[in-house]
């Protein structure tokens, strides 16, 4: 099942994001660490009604931020189109749940939450070193758009887009 988060869930939220980075950081994916994603990131999606869990057997198995508010460099891409698009941020899967794809049961929920919205188009990003993330986006429809160097982690970030 998947539902809007709760102030209550943070916690075991947090406990997903945290197994998460320790996984990516074992890849070599350092995108994200302990300055981000934050409690209070999650916090804010939470009240602005934007972050969902996917919860089975009344676990926390994954987590996703499907919101109208780009990141502050989406203007700078060469996005395909210039309309209103949800962005996807944000999603963790917990490392011992991988594998049964939560994560394109959230991908489809975003779908769903888009076409409610009756926003056709879909944007998210992700670091190049974070193959994971990549194939996921590809097996779920995703065109890349574009790659911008983010100097201070040492890598460039990869945009995606999908129109329903």
């Amino acid at each position: 099942m998947i539902r809007l988060a709760k102030d209550a869930d943070l916690t075991k939220i947090m406990d997903i994001v945290k197994n998460s980075v320790k996984v990516m950081n074992q890849k070599g994916n350092f995108q994200w660490d302990e300055t981000y994603p934050l409690a209070t990131n999650y916090q804010e999606d939470i009240d602005r009604k934007e972050l969902y869990i996917y919860e089975e057997s009344g676990q926390i198995k994954g987590v996703i931020t499907i919101s109208e508010n780009e990141h502050s460099e989406y203007p700078s891409i060469s996005w395909s189109s210039p309309v209103k698009a949800l962005t996807i941020k944000r999603l963790a899967v917990n490392p011992e749940a991988r594998g049964g794809d939560i994560s394109g049961a959230l991908f489809l929920f975003a779908e769903k939450v888009a076409k409610e919205k009756e926003i056709p188009y879909l944007k998210t990003d992700t670091f190049s070193k974070n193959s994971s993330a990549q194939r996921l986006f590809d097996k779920n429809g995703y065109l890349f758009v574009q790659a911008k160097e983010v100097k201070e982690k040492g890598d460039s970030l990869l945009y995606f887009e999908k129109f329903l």
